[in-house]
């Protein structure tokens, strides 16, 4: 299926948007958005976990042994914003498939 065919799947009340740029999996437009959120947030969670892993073993490596640390640290305000910037940018990246709105009255008539 191309991106042509899909945008006239999509109903007109639902508007353009909600067809646009996007992988096309399935013929329900919805479902490819939610298969999209599922697969970036799968490849995502194993890539931290991957890293913390690979981490953890060259620290051990080293002699270093971060779980408690880990556990007891407090981060001070400098810390607390960057990592609420950092954890903003991740959730547009698994849910920003989910930003495509209808653009018709249809919106109006929905509470989404």
């Amino acid at each position: 299926m191309n991106d042509e065919s899909r945008k006239m799947e999509v109903p007109k009340e639902l508007g353009d948007e909600i067809g646009g740029n996007g992988r096309v999996y399935f013929d329900n437009v919805v479902i490819d958005n939610m298969l999209d959120a599922l697969l970036e947030l799968s490849a995502t969670v194993w890539t931290h976990h991957d890293r913390v892993i690979v981490l953890e073993k060259i620290l051990a490596a080293k002699g270093i042994d971060v779980s408690e640390e880990i556990e007891a640290h407090l981060p001070d305000e400098a810390e607390i914003a960057a990592r609420t910037a950092e954890r903003d940018a991740f959730v547009e990246r698994i849910f920003g498939a989910f930003l495509r709105r209808p653009t018709s009255d249809l919106a109006d008539k929905v509470k989404i």
